[in-house]
């Protein structure tokens, strides 16, 4: 079995309910991911779609001489926080902007059949790498359709994400630093290509 099929929820320290976190009134893009039918493989069938509301912030501009597998050049690196999550049908179109969106976990990403597995059962979630979309932006300005025009000056673009967790993962030091800041994420954002999956 592979690793990457383990997720955060199955931890023994993860069975409390994870809070807000300071984080989430200063949350500034949201993103939509997949979770593919066997994970980390972004070519293999979507099994449901993670939208993922975060506190992120960029990092470096990435040249010709420092592009590899999920950095091209021209992208920019982004790492943050994950403040509030939720887990959709693999095209749920619109639904992913709207202010009315239904939260279903805090913090984190959520694992199939809610945010904690029962002790020993395989728990799914999306995992690294995975391909979706960012919309960087104002995210007061949404609205209930979803419209992702309302902010003339965000970013709706490409996005993959490389690494959840980081630096320290869901156990050890993690399991009391993840609950009280959320957990970490480190992707890509691509300006210069079309979004991997339209809405």
């Amino acid at each position: 079995m592979s690793p990457r099929r383990f997720s955060s929820g199955q931890h023994r320290g993860n069975t409390a309910a994870w809070g807000a976190t300071p984080l989430q009134p200063f949350a500034n893009a949201r993103l939509l991911l997949a979770e593919n039918a066997i994970p980390g493989d972004t070519t293999s069938a979507v099994v449901a779609s993670h939208v993922l509301e975060c506190f992120l912030a960029r990092a470096n501009y990435i040249s010709a001489k420092e592009n590899g597998p999920g950095v091209d050049t021209g992208d920019f690196t982004y790492n943050g926080y994950l403040c509030r999550a939720a887990r959709l049908p693999p095209n749920p179109g619109a639904i992913w902007l709207s202010s009315a969106l239904v939260w279903q976990q805090h913090g984190r990403r959520v694992a199939a059949g809610g945010s904690v597995a029962p002790r020993g059962a395989l728990s799914k979630t999306v995992v690294a790498p995975c391909e979706g979309l960012i919309w960087l932006g104002d995210l007061a300005l949404l609205n209930a359709a979803g419209d992702a025009d309302v902010d003339p000056y965000a970013q709706h673009t490409a996005f993959h994400g490389l690494e959840f967790g980081a630096s320290y993962g869901s156990g050890g030091i993690g399991a009391l630093v993840q609950p009280l800041i959320g957990e970490r994420i480190f992707g890509t954002l691509k300006p210069n290509r079309p979004p991997a999956r339209r809405s």
